[in-house]
């Protein structure tokens, strides 16, 4: 396995840091018109938890506060649309709420915030319309998003790309904010072994520190674009600083859909199998 370049005890801070989010509860609560609940019920508890359900009338969603961790799913047509937001208004549930309105026509692909902790989501019932709402759900995961793949399967592809995206992001700035030569790379490959940690998490894998350690050897993988990176930094002088930030978006979104096809396997071979299809994602 390639020596990862980073200290064994930030290899450790990191697993358990992912470790202690792994931890904390998450679920979700439904709630809105019964026909939609119980078609949302269906698609949550496949190979999961069947959530919970709040019954009562629209209006007395007022008085669900919720609590840490726990989505508030509501599930409504557009004429209850604004009866949903005039009752979360009131109340701000502790763990977020996502609004899925359903619509008869085309919907929109964008998500809308009326407020910090709340989503507004146009959809239909059909795959692409479930989607933004299992997308919808783990935007409000944040450090919980572990614990809602392992709860709720069907949230795995959602909240993976979430966390993939989110360490990508965050390399593309490293790679943009260091100037010298490999000085990103262990700042950048910490991410990346917090990122597959999170993943292995998230596929209901274990994450002890022995399987973090044998993780790493999936984010060797990151060290074949550092080359890269370097060349191009030397042939566009003054510009090149613009590419390593493109370098180390892409190397994480490597590194990270690598991991996915691995845990959506169930981790079924040995880490250098892994890492040979994580190679394969280069050509």
């Amino acid at each position: 396995m390639a020596k990862l370049p980073v200290s064994l005890s930030k290899a450790m801070n990191a697993w358990k840091e992912v470790s202690s989010n792994a931890d904390q509860p998450a679920s979700i609560v439904l709630a809105g018109d019964l026909d939609l609940v119980g078609i949302a019920q269906e698609k949550f508890s496949v190979g999961g938890t069947v959530p919970a359900t709040w019954v009562g009338p629209i209006a007395e969603l007022s008085h669900f506060s919720g609590a840490e961790g726990e989505i508030l799913l509501v599930l409504v047509g557009s004429e209850t649309e604004s009866e949903v937001f005039s009752a979360l208004e009131k109340v701000a549930p502790k763990g977020g709420a996502v609004v899925a309105v359903k619509g008869e026509g085309e919907t929109e692909e964008r998500f809308r915030r009326p407020w910090k902790g709340c989503i507004r989501v146009d959809f239909r019932d059909d795959a692409s319309g479930w989607s933004r709402v299992f997308a919808a759900c783990t935007q409000l995961g944040g450090d919980r998003i572990v614990g809602l793949g392992r709860r709720y399967p069907v949230l795995r592809g959602a909240a993976a790309q979430r966390v993939i995206s989110r360490t990508a992001g965050q390399n593309a700035l490293i790679g943009v904010a260091f100037m010298l030569p490999g000085a990103d790379m262990p700042v950048m490959t910490l991410n990346q072994l917090k990122m597959v940690l999170y993943l292995a998490g998230i596929y209901g894998q274990e994450i002890s520190f022995d399987r973090a350690i044998e993780l790493a050897g999936i984010v060797a993988l990151g060290f074949g674009f550092r080359g890269l990176a370097r060349r191009i930094v030397s042939q566009i002088p003054g510009f090149g600083w613009i590419y390593k930030g493109i370098v180390g978006y892409a190397a994480t979104i490597g590194v990270g859909m690598a991991a996915v096809k691995y845990f959506e396997l169930g981790a079924p071979a040995s880490t250098r199998k892994a890492i040979e299809m994580a190679g394969s994602l280069r050509h």
